[in-house]
């Protein structure tokens, strides 16, 4: 029999993204030239500005935070791609990660991950990120 493996960055991503949801859809109604602009010109407080205020909509102060880095990609023949750093930090859940801003869809991608008294089960820390998730939510 093979073994079953589940990959716990995939199903972490998915219910960071699921949690995350409402802020990426406020922040896509941002006017896209007004983005590049401040992500090209080096204006981070006023892409911070912008963010924050996406977020307090959604969540509690201070347990999910823009990183004050982003990126803008315009290539020809290919849809605009937005990219903001985050940080979530609740209940000893400390995610970092990329918000990935496109025209018709948003994704996340972590890239550092730490649990406070980490389990030894990926499962049991999955389930205490999705837990974090949703206490930091204001509905």
């Amino acid at each position: 029999m093979i073994p079953f493996r589940i990959d716990h960055s995939e199903v972490r991503e998915k219910i960071l993204g699921e949690s995350i949801r409402c802020v990426a859809s406020d922040l896509r109604l941002i006017d896209l030239p007004d983005l590049v602009s401040y992500l090209k010109t080096g204006q981070i407080a006023s892409i911070g500005s912008l963010v924050q205020s996406s977020i307090e909509l959604s969540f509690k102060p201070e347990t999910l935070t823009f990183g004050h880095a982003g990126d803008v990609y315009l290539e020809w023949g290919s849809l605009p791609r937005v990219l903001l750093d985050m940080e979530f930090h609740h209940q000893s859940v400390h995610v970092y990660f990329r918000l990935i801003l496109e025209a018709e869809e948003a994704g996340v991608e972590i890239t550092y991950i730490s649990f406070e008294g980490e389990s030894v089960s990926p499962g049991r820390n999955t389930t205490r990120l999705h837990e974090a998730l949703g206490e930091a939510r204001l509905n």
